[in-house]
């Protein structure tokens, strides 16, 4: 009799799970074509060593822009060069064009030391393009937000937290990522590994 009830378990707990399994890949399936139209493939710009994703679609406070590149295994922006400033700004101005302002959050911001750092690094930010009169240090503008304008370039400003504005995300480019986007590797036949120019 013990025998017959735990065949009688195994047998219900096997089509349970085979039935939750199936139901999560008929879910799956059926999102598929829609996620596909209402969600653009992900695009990454390079430069150097990084990849750039300009989250134009994604809207979300400076946490939740943060969890956004996170979840595509990316960090918040963090600029530190003129050059790299002006790259993003050339990169935004072939996807976004003249014709809209859009705000993007960077992981500048003062709430740790109540200094401006890079949060993804704790490194002190040295370059900056602050817009005039910025930061101002308004109450509870503890977070850096990058402003895309066509005709004036990129340029900084101090919000709060709370402020709904685009993800502007980045990952350093490593062998093990390069292997991942094969569009950005050229690797010969000794195995070794360099990024296209």
């Amino acid at each position: 009799m013990a025998k017959q009830i735990v065949v009688i378990l195994f047998a219900i707990l096997f089509n349970v799970k085979m039935n939750t399994a199936r139901s999560a890949d008929d879910a799956l399936t059926k999102d598929t074509g829609i996620a596909q139209s209402v969600a653009p493939a992900l695009i990454l710009d390079r430069e150097q060593n990084i990849l750039y994703y300009i989250g134009y679609i994604f809207t979300g406070t400076w946490y939740q822009a943060m969890l956004h590149c996170n979840s595509l295994n990316m960090d918040l922006v963090s600029i530190e060069t003129k050059q790299e400033n002006d790259f993003l700004f050339n990169q935004m101005k072939a996807l976004l064009g003249d014709l809209s302002e859009y705000q993007f959050w960077s992981s500048g911001t003062t709430l740790p030391y109540d200094k401006w750092v890079w949060m993804t690094s704790g490194r002190p930010i040295f370059y900056t393009n602050w817009e005039a009169g910025e930061p101002n240090n308004g109450p509870n503008e503890h977070c850096l937000e990058i402003k895309y304008i066509y005709k004036r370039g990129l340029t900084w400003n101090d919000v709060k937290q709370d402020v709904k504005s685009h993800a502007l995300c980045e990952a350093k480019i490593t062998k093990s990522v390069a292997e991942m986007f094969p569009q950005f590797c050229n690797c010969s036949s000794t195995n070794s590994v360099s990024v296209l120019g």
